[in-house]
């Protein structure tokens, strides 16, 4: 008999916060099987291409998007050693102020042997406010705009995007955001 009693973590805020609608379940799924396969020590992960599919049951094109999207989204690296691809994932955990907006994004690279003592860094930073960056990268980049005295907020983590222009969710929250001071312009 045979039991497999592997786990690993996964931050409730992925879920809760909304990395998770932002991704799409595909790209969760795909997330999932890539984290099933981490090193412990090195935090790399090897499954094939074909092995994703098998474990999700998506077709090859689906994966590679799914790939694509948690790339353009932060969520992973990959690199290409010889003919196979070396996946990194990272670990992305929001920090809201007291009334819940966003107020910065703490990212780490995800190595299970690290991610007790990734939390304990995270809990101090969250009690003190100072970061001392051995695990953990702490970003305060957010976009809040006002839009004419309607009290309308748009939040924006920019995150590691700020230097992308070309990243499709900025763009759309740009745009978003764009549309609204022109409408609140008309209506004065």
């Amino acid at each position: 008999m045979n039991a497999e009693t592997t786990w690993f973590h996964l931050f409730r805020s992925m879920i809760v916060g909304g990395d998770l609608r932002e991704m799409g379940a595909p790209a969760f799924a795909v997330y999932c099987t890539i984290k099933a396969h981490v090193d412990f020590s090195t935090g790399a992960a090897f499954p094939s291409v074909a092995r994703i599919q098998e474990l999700t049951g998506m077709g090859k094109r689906s994966v590679l998007r799914a790939l694509q999207a948690l790339e353009d989204q932060g969520f992973l690296s990959k690199e290409r050693v010889g003919r196979k691809n070396v996946y990194r994932l990272r670990e992305k955990v929001n920090i809201n102020d007291t009334e819940g907006r966003p107020e910065a994004v703490a990212t780490w690279d995800y190595l299970p042997r690290t991610v007790q003592d990734a939390q304990a860094e995270l809990k101090n930073f969250l009690l003190s406010g100072k970061q001392d960056g051995s695990i953990i990268h702490i970003e305060h980049l957010n976009l809040q705009v006002n839009i004419g005295g309607t009290n309308t907020q748009e939040n924006c983590d920019l995150g590691e995007r700020a230097s992308r222009v070309s990243d499709p969710e900025l763009r759309a929250t740009l745009e978003r955001i764009a549309a609204k001071r022109q409408t609140a312009k008309s209506q004065e």
